[in-house]
């Protein structure tokens, strides 16, 4: 082939060093360190879920797949802990509090882990357990389990407290299934979402379900759910619920009036009535944002935040929904992302820092493999949100394609996860099988 030897344009010359000038910036300054590369074996293997921290500075979390699970080609995922090191620069140390065998225990827990006020951590199975949903070409309608600490050394004990059931008829009304995430309530229930079952229909075309709110009440030693919701089609949960400080559950995911996906709340049972649904914010597909993403949360003022999936006007976006004196919610858009040198894509929704700014991941941008970001909001710099790369992930020892979102400890450094990345001997072609890193804002 003849090599084509004409000049390049001044023009593309000026754009590639503008380019390159952007990528150092990002590489300069970052402050990330990997505390645990996962090797995809007993130890697990891809990471999707957010982490949760105890008081000791231990961190928690689930990986997807790996571990010893015999009825998983690649593992049913585990719960892991992580314990600091005693030395800089050295790995965590990586304590295995559970290994999902695909059974009547569960499989696949994807959603983040919530600590009650005795220590003990509750998560969500998304497959796995004895229901039946076969009709959904689901292993297993998904469990909810609790895991207890040792008093004094030992390990910790792993308690299933709930097998869903899914509509095993694939017709009417039923159990949830897929559970995606819980939260305690004042009342010391958990509740959570189940991204199936409530009620399917079948026809020729197959089994669709609209999904279902659950609670699961302690009494006497043992659990006992209640499915109080069933949602119609309308509004239909993503991720996993929160409590407002008006008592309501609220949550985001696909549907909405005009197709776009919404936020919603679910207020509890009055005068012995049902829990009953409403729209709080019906997005409409154009400069507002589409199909809100996992994670919605509150800031101190009653305010919801979150990310969407966006429209033409960028690569996703941060949104606010506001209450008004009317009852009313209206919906403004914090920040469009925009593509490279910066991070875009996000799959969760970002968490609220103490000083004003949103903290989040994105799975593309950067130096192309993902990014931790920053958004700013104008009291800072005037005018609008503005966004920072903290820092820029590149294939290698360093993870890479972030897909949980992050947390805070007491000193302000950001914690989370990637679902690819750190040990080159492991995984698909050697991408590694995901990481937990800390970067300090």
């Amino acid at each position: 082939m003849k090599r084509d030897k004409s000049p390049i344009p001044l023009s593309t010359l000026l754009l590639l060093a503008s380019l390159v000038l952007a990528v150092s910036t990002l590489a300069a300054g970052q402050n990330e360190e990997v505390l645990y590369a996962f090797h995809g074996g007993s130890d697990g293997n891809e990471p999707q879920a957010s982490l949760v921290a105890d008081k000791a500075g231990n961190l928690y979390g689930t990986t997807v797949i790996g571990g010893d699970g015999p009825n998983c080609s690649a593992g049913c995922g585990i719960v892991f802990k992580l314990s600091p090191s005693a030395s800089p620069g050295v790995p965590w140390v990586e304590t295995l509090l559970h290994s999902f065998q695909g059974g009547a225990d569960g499989a696949y827990p994807s959603a983040p882990l919530i600590f009650d006020r005795a220590g003990n951590l509750y998560g969500t199975t998304s497959q796995g357990g004895n229901g039946n949903c076969n009709d959904v070409n689901m292993a297993g309608c998904g469990t909810v389990f609790e895991l207890s600490p040792p008093a004094i050394g030992g390990s910790w004990t792993y308690n299933l407290l709930y097998n869903f059931q899914g509509v095993p008829s694939g017709f009417g009304n039923g159990d949830a299934a897929d559970p995606n995430g819980m939260v305690f309530g004042k009342d010391g229930n958990l509740y959570g979402f189940g991204l199936s079952g409530g009620h399917c229909s079948t026809s020729e075309t197959g089994t669709d379900c609209t999904r279902a709110a659950f609670k699961l009440k302690k009494s006497g030693g043992s659990w006992s759910e209640t499915v109080i919701y069933r949602f119609p089609g309308a509004y239909s949960p993503y991720g996993g619920p929160i409590f407002g400080v008006d008592g309501n559950l609220y949550g985001d995911g696909p549907g909405g009036l005009y197709g776009f996906g919404a936020v919603f709340r679910l207020e509890p049972p009055k005068n012995g009535a049902g829990w009953t649904e409403s729209g709080v914010y019906d997005f409409q597909g154009n400069g507002d944002g589409a199909f809100p993403l996992f994670g919605i949360g509150f800031d101190p003022a009653g305010n919801l935040y979150g990310a969407s999936l966006g429209t033409g006007f960028g690569y996703s976006n941060v949104f606010e929904v506001s209450p008004t004196p009317s009852g009313e919610w209206t919906e403004s858009v914090l920040y469009n992302f925009v593509k490279l040198p910066q991070g875009y894509d996000p799959t969760v929704s970002p968490i609220l820092g103490k000083d004003g700014s949103l903290y989040g991941t994105t799975e593309g941008g950067g130096l192309k493999w993902g990014t931790v970001y920053e958004l700013a909001p104008p009291s800072v710099h005037g005018g609008a949100w503005a966004e920072s790369v903290l820092y820029s992930f590149a294939p290698g020892n360093d993870g890479f394609v972030p897909q949980s979102g992050l947390i805070f400890d007491r000193g302000g450094a950001l914690y989370g996860t990637t679902s690819a990345g750190g040990d080159t001997t492991c995984g698909v072609n050697g991408n590694g099988c995901g990481t937990v890193f800390r970067v300090l804002p």
